[in-house]
């Protein structure tokens, strides 16, 4: 009885560590769902995959921060694109807004490759652009407060930023 009541109570503490990062990162992909039960069932899913793979977190790849934080933006985003799939087919440029990271490991390693490399051919200001757009899917607005710039600015730097990325991505074989 004593092992189920530590369990409860290790699970309640993470459960508290971790709400707020997890509904943050949620919240931030789902962005265009506008549905407080997607987000809430999000939230969830997040953290039962978390309970099914944390003995996947490995202390010396990284915090266990981190590790929550890779697991909330996968789930999310499985979530996100079972969403978009549903409505529409993604073509060209539209791919780029919806890069999901891989689930096979030597996917996640080549996915690894290829941000590496996007990231080394831009400057500071698009890899943070790159870094709040397409990893953190920051909305608008937001990345518009961090740049001191208007909304209109974000989208045209957003559109030229697309553009050097998929320039990039035909230039290491990759098609759209």
């Amino acid at each position: 009885m004593e092992d189920i009541n530590n369990i409860s109570e290790v699970n309640n503490n993470f459960y508290e560590k971790y709400n707020l990062q997890i509904r943050g990162i949620v919240a931030r992909i789902l962005n265009n769902a506008n549905q407080a039960q997607d987000i809430d069932d999000c939230v969830n899913t997040v953290f039962l995959t978390l309970m099914e793979r944390l003995e996947q977190y490995n202390e010396t790849r990284g915090s266990l921060a981190a590790f929550v934080a890779i697991v909330a933006r996968s789930v999310a985003l499985n979530h996100r694109k079972g969403n978009i799939c549903k409505t529409s087919e993604l073509v060209g440029d539209e791919k780029i807004d919806y890069i999901i990271e891989p689930l096979e490991v030597e996917d996640k390693i080549e996915f690894q490759m290829l941000v590496d490399m996007i990231l080394e051919k831009l400057n500071e200001q698009e890899s943070i652009l790159f870094a709040m757009k397409y990893i953190y899917f920051y909305p608008p607005d937001e990345i518009a407060k961090t740049f001191k710039i208007n909304r209109n600015a974000v989208d045209g730097r957003v559109n030229r930023l697309k553009n050097k990325i998929k320039k990039l991505l035909i230039k290491g074989g990759i098609t759209l």
